[in-house]
C-alpha cells in the first residue's frame, strides 16, 4: 500500500511538482511575467486546496476507494483540457479542475497510513508516502524539460495526464480501501469545529502557512533565479533535480527523528526543521551569484532543511484531531497549506521582482525563522484521540 500510495501521489502532483522545471518556456509560451507565471503554477495547487475538506469529508463518510476513482477521473479530466489550451485563460482555469480531483489521492492515502501504521511508525510512514511529491520533481526536472522540447508544453501535460490515470487508477483498487469509512457520522459544520479547537492545532496551521510561503518560493522561482545567473537550462534542470532529491531524503529523516520517544517529538522536530530552513534560505541569497557549485550546495541545504515538514504537518494534525475526524483533521491542514501556496506564489513573484534575487531569499529566510519561533509554542505531548491504526 505504501508503495503504490506513494507513486500514486507522484503521478498526480507531477503537474505541480514538476512543471516548474519549465517555468521559463510555460512563461515563454504564454507571454506571463514572474507573477502570471506563479498563478499558472500553483493553479492546480488552489484547485486541491479547495475540495480538501470536502474529499476529507467523502473518504471518513465512505472509505477511500469511491472518491479516489472519482477524482482521479476529474483530475485526468482537466489535465487533457489544459494540454489544449491555447491561451492562459483557458490554462488556468483547466489547471484548477485538475487539482480539484487531484485533492483526493493524498487525503485517501494518508488515510490508509493512519489505519495502517502505529504512533511510533507513523511519521516514518508518512514521510515515505510524502516521498511522492519530490519524487514527482526529481522525474519531472529532467522529463519535463525533454518532453517540452519533443512536443511543447502540450505533450508534457499529457504526459501528466496519462501517468495521473494510471497510477490514480493503481492506488484506488489497491491501497485506497484501507482508508475505511469512520465508525460514526459527523456534521461537517460540527466536525470542522471540533478540529480547530483541538489543542494545538491553530498554532500548527500558523506554522503551516509560514513554512508553505518559503517551500513554495523555492519551487515556483528557484529555476528562473537561477537561470538569472547565466546558468543554462540543463544545469538548471540538475539544480531543481537536486532539491527535489534532497526534499525526498528530508521527509524520511525528519519522519524517523519525529517518531522518537513514541511520537512525542513531533513539535520539537518542526521547530528544527524551520530554523534548518532559515539557514538553507540565507546561504542561497550569499551563495546565488557564485557558481553552479555555490548553488547546488545551497540548494541542498535548504532542501535537506525546508523541504521535509510537510508530513509532520499532517501526522500531528491527524493525531491531535478528534477520534473519527481523522481525514477531515489532515484535510483541514491541507487546505491551509495548499490555498495558502497557490496564493502567495504569485505575490512573492511579484516580490521577487520587486526585490531582486537575493532580498527575495533574505525575505525567504525570516518567514521561515518566523515560522520556527511559533512552532516552539506548540504542545510537546501527542494527543492519542485522532488515533486510529489498529
Amino acid at each position: 500500500m505504501l508503495v503504490v500510495a506513494s507513486v500514486a501521489q507522484a503521478a498526480t502532483a507531477l503537474v505541480a511538482f514538476a512543471l516548474p522545471a519549465i517555468g521559463p518556456e510555460v512563461a515563454e509560451r504564454y507571454d506571463l511575467s514572474l507573477a502570471g507565471l506563479g498563478l499558472v503554477l500553483t493553479a492546480n495547487v488552489l484547485g486541491q486546496g479547495l475540495a480538501l475538506l470536502a474529499v476529507g469529508v467523502a473518504v471518513d463518510r465512505w472509505g477511500g476507494r469511491i472518491p479516489t476513482v472519482v477524482g482521479v477521473v476529474l483530475a485526468t479530466v482537466g489535465l487533457l483540457a489544459a494540454a489544449s489550451a491555447p491561451t492562459v485563460e483557458l490554462l488556468v482555469p483547466a489547471l484548477f479542475v485538475s487539482g480539484l480531483g487531484a485533492a483526493v489521492v493524498p487525503i485517501a492515502s494518508m488515510g490508509a497510513v493512519f489505519r495502517a501504521f502505529p504512533a511510533e511508525r507513523r511519521g516514518w510512514a508518512l514521510g515515505v508516502r510524502q516521498m511522492g511529491v519530490p519524487l514527482a520533481g526529481v522525474v519531472g526536472a529532467f522529463m519535463m524539460p525533454a518532453l517540452e522540447g519533443a512536443g511543447g508544453v502540450r505533450l508534457a501535460l499529457l504526459v501528466c495526464a496519462g501517468a495521473a490515470a494510471v497510477f490514480g487508477l493503481l492506488f484506488a483498487f489497491y491501497g485506497a480501501e484501507l482508508a475505511e469509512p469512520s465508525e460514526t457520522r459527523h456534521p461537517v459544520r460540527a466536525g470542522l469545529g471540533r478540529i480547530v479547537r483541538s489543542p494545538g492545532m491553530a498554532r500548527l496551521l500558523i506554522v503551516a502557512v509560514f513554512y508553505i510561503v518559503v517551500l513554495q518560493s523555492a519551487l515556483s522561482y528557484l529555476a528562473p533565479a537561477v537561470r538569472d545567473t547565466g546558468i543554462n537550462a540543463f544545469w538548471s534542470s540538475v539544480v531543481f533535480f537536486a532539491m527535489q532529491v534532497g526534499a525526498a531524503v528530508s521527509r524520511v529523516l525528519w519522519g524517523r527523528l519525529a517518531d522518537r520517544d513514541g511520537g512525542s517529538r513531533r513539535s520539537r522536530t518542526l521547530v528544527e526543521s524551520g530554523w534548518a530552513a532559515a539557514i538553507g534560505m540565507i546561504l542561497l541569497a550569499v551563495m546565488l551569484y557564485g557558481g553552479l557549485a555555490a548553488v547546488l550546495i545551497a540548494t541542498i541545504a535548504f532542501a535537506l532543511g525546508g523541504m521535509g515538514w510537510n508530513a509532520l504537518v499532517y501526522v500531528t494534525a491527524g493525531e491531535r484531531g478528534p477520534r473519527g475526524l481523522t481525514a477531515q483533521s489532515v484535510a483541514v491542514a491541507a487546505t491551509v497549506i495548499f490555498t495558502t501556496a497557490a496564493v502567495s506564489a504569485p505575490a512573492m513573484g511579484a516580490i521577487a521582482a520587486a526585490l531582486g534575487w537575493v532580498g527575495f531569499w533574505l525575505l525567504c529566510a525570516g518567514l521561515a525563522a518566523v515560522g520556527a519561533l511559533v512552532a516552539r509554542g506548540l504542545p510537546s505531548d501527542r494527543p492519542t484521540t485522532g488515533t486510529l491504526a489498529r
